[in-house]
């Protein structure tokens, strides 16, 4: 397949001018979650967890949830980028700064928790096995899987004529990835409260920015402010 075919499959779901910032969103969140893993690897981590994370059940078949999550980040941050260009630009401009804090607290706050011991041989309990093997019980305070769900969720309500099916799905796939941290024991309670501030925190600060841009430009150049 040419470069040129594959040129067009891309900017036929996503506008030019939302490939570059995803992609840097993409090396961003790639950097903070591995880059600062051997930074923190012999340092004390702290385990948050409480007691109600203790009275929670395991609940090995929220894996596909868990997993799911990756496709509907894909899909809500498309939505995003092909709803309107400044938008786009502010939804992940404020991702971008929401995972730069994240990246200030796994430094200066690294957590832990101890993970369910899964005995299960049944499919899910396999996924789960595996999930463990692959990815190790740190940087979890604020979980960044439901970050991005939250941030799926958040945008898909702020979109105007957007389906209601859309918005409705994306409310209730978040709140199940949501459920899912929990119950298949990858975070705590306290990694999804952090995460929704920290997304908030990182919007706030992007429509900030936006918003003084907007004063320092003339009018009829605001629509290409970056």
């Amino acid at each position: 397949m040419k470069l040129t075919s594959i040129k067009k499959q891309i900017t036929a779901w996503i506008p030019k001018y939302a490939i570059v910032p995803i992609l840097l969103m993409v090396a961003v969140n790639f950097l903070v979650y591995a880059g600062t893993r051997p930074i923190t690897n012999k340092m004390l981590h702290y385990d948050i967890s409480g007691q109600l994370d203790y009275c929670l059940p395991f609940l090995p078949v929220f894996v596909i949830p868990y997993i799911l999550a990756y496709l509907q980040w894909i899909i809500g941050y498309v939505m995003v980028a092909r709803y309107d260009r400044g938008y786009c630009y502010r939804v992940i401009f404020g991702e971008i700064l929401s995972k730069l804090l994240i990246a200030v607290i796994f430094l200066l706050f690294p957590t832990t928790m101890l993970r369910e011991e899964v005995f299960g041989q049944d499919l899910f309990s396999k996924m789960v096995i595996f999930l463990y093997k692959i990815d190790a019980p740190t940087n979890l305070f604020p979980s960044i899987h439901c970050l991005e769900s939250y941030i799926c969720m958040k945008t898909a309500l702020e979109m105007k004529n957007i389906s209601r099916k859309y918005q409705l799905s994306m409310c209730l796939m978040s709140i199940l990835v949501f459920m899912s941290t929990v119950f298949i024991k990858q975070h705590v309670i306290l990694d999804f409260v952090g995460a929704v501030i920290v997304a908030e925190t990182g919007r706030m600060l992007s429509e900030l920015y936006y918003s003084y841009k907007e004063n320092q430009v003339p009018y009829e150049k605001k629509g290409n402010i970056i």
